[in-house]
């Protein structure tokens, strides 16, 4: 079954290296019993199903997805795979020192993780550990990850985010734009459909159950336990996972703790002379500091991948065409592709597309439980969500095994986060604040002040709790 050009390269390239029988979904007709039912086949799902697997051997799982595996985000995002360090003082202020450190620690192991995943299995995802470099490409934006920074040095992990020098940035990636920066080295970059691809096949040869194109409609109580419904079928289980990322924001129990936000990347032809005139051969996935961030790396026959998120919000938690194609947010990210690598300006691109992101209120997941234990949800990585889903998935499979293991207690469980404001406030209030933060975004590049009308709507989501600069597709 080929890939609808809408989703993008890295899908249409996983599947071309899939042999043809392995390509072909199998939706859900008809009722199953199982233990635990998983609603969502992207990185969340998967890695639960994974990790349940591994905790719980001959456990029933039954993955229910809506497309394909790797059609949703987890096949579309920039492939960027790293922890937390970078928000390491937010980690502080909710959870104090020592929880912080615990979460930082566990989200960071999830990169190796994943790497270790890959070969163990067999998986090509073309997973390079090359480290993250945040930068700045505008005067305005210099000095952006101190407070990051500092807090590793205070806590005694000052190697896991150190500061660069302009002259040290320039000799990773020599484009005349950037400035100062914060490297993460513990970071990697992976092809992220052929890591989506290669999860479910590895669950496939486990013996669990995946059924694609199956739009779970409906969940109820029934005969003492929950019964999901989709158009053909149904699965009746005592325990329910709900995976769904930008699409929990349609569900009635999720709406208010995430918000669907688009994000695209534009794809060049292969460039690699360009590359190598940067000196960008060392592989880091970087993202300049704007709110609207662009973020970019590059693949191992040449193409710089470049996305941006500026995408559209949906309202009401729809996840509609806008997220797929947007030639505006398309055009916004070439001119920044042009912007920062004035060298690419002539490069040919060959692809572009987008996909939804979560956004959560404070840019940290939501994880939880719900009806006395027996639904466990994960969403909202706001941008980040290659390493932290593998880190969801490890708690979900412990919620699901009983909720026994010092995973389910993480500080990050079942916390309370602030919540959006109901519709229409919600939409109209997240496509203005998104028109004034690319404002002010493209103000800041040019080297000048935004006017105070568009400083103030910018300014407007932290002044009232939320931390939505730094949307990020990764």
């Amino acid at each position: 079954m080929p890939a609808p050009r809408s989703v993008g390269f890295w899908l249409r390239e996983a599947l071309s290296a899939e042999i043809p029988e392995a390509r072909y979904p199998a939706p859900l007709i008809g009722t199953l019993d199982c233990d635990v039912a998983i609603v969502g086949g992207g990185y969340t799902g998967l890695w639960t199903a994974w990790h349940l697997s591994e905790r719980a051997p001959g456990v029933r799982i039954v993955i229910l997805e809506q497309g394909t595996c790797g059609s949703g985000p987890s096949g579309r995002n920039g492939g960027f795979v790293h922890g937390w360090w970078d928000q390491l003082p937010y980690l502080v202020e909710c959870y104090g020192d020592d929880h912080a450190l615990e979460l930082a620690h566990a989200s960071d192991e999830s990169v190796g993780a994943i790497g270790a995943f890959c070969v163990e299995n067999r998986v090509d995802a073309w997973y390079r550990r090359s480290g993250y470099l945040r930068t700045s490409a505008a005067p305005a934006h210099d000095g952006d990850w101190n407070q990051a920074v500092d807090a590793c040095r205070r806590l005694g992990v000052a190697d896991q985010l150190v500061e660069l020098t302009r002259e040290e940035v320039l000799a990773r990636c020599a484009s005349p734009i950037l400035r100062g920066g914060a490297f993460m080295p513990s970071a990697a970059t992976v092809q992220p459909a052929r890591l989506a691809r290669g999860l479910r096949r590895a669950l496939l040869g486990r013996g669990i159950t995946i059924h694609e194109l199956t739009r779970i409609n409906r969940m109820r109580e029934r005969d003492g336990g929950l019964l999901l419904e989709s158009d053909h079928g149904r699965v009746l289980a005592p325990q329910v996972v709900v995976a769904v990322n930008a699409w929990a924001a349609g569900w009635p129990q999720f709406r208010s703790s995430v918000l669907a936000w688009g994000s695209h990347i534009v794809l060049t032809e292969p460039v690699p002379e360009l590359i190598a005139e940067l000196g960008w051969t060392g592989g880091e996935a970087i993202t300049d500091s704007r709110f609207t961030v662009s973020y970019f790396r590059t693949t191992p026959d040449g193409r710089v991948a470049f996305g941006a998120g500026v995408g559209a919000a949906g309202y009401d938690g729809r996840v509609d065409g806008r997220f797929d194609s947007d030639p505006a947010a398309e055009q916004r990210a070439r001119a920044s592709l042009d912007r920062i690598f004035p060298s690419l300006a002539g490069a040919r691109i060959e692809d572009a597309w987008g996909g939804p992101i979560d956004v959560s209120p404070d840019r940290l997941p939501v994880i939880g439980s719900l009806r006395g234990g027996r639904v466990h949800y994960a969403h909202g990585y706001s941008g980040n969500g290659v390493g932290p889903a593998h880190l969801a998935g490890r708690i979900l499979a412990a919620l699901a095994d009983g909720g026994t293991d010092p995973l389910a207690r993480l500080a990050i469980v079942g916390r309370r986060a602030r919540h959006y404001p109901p519709e229409p406030f919600r939409y109209v209030g997240a496509r203005v604040i998104r028109e004034a933060l690319i404002r002010a975004d493209e103000a800041s590049d040019a080297g000048r002040r935004a006017n105070l009308l568009v400083r103030l709507l910018a300014g407007l989501p932290r002044l009232l709790g939320y931390r939505l600069g730094h949307a990020r597709h990764r």
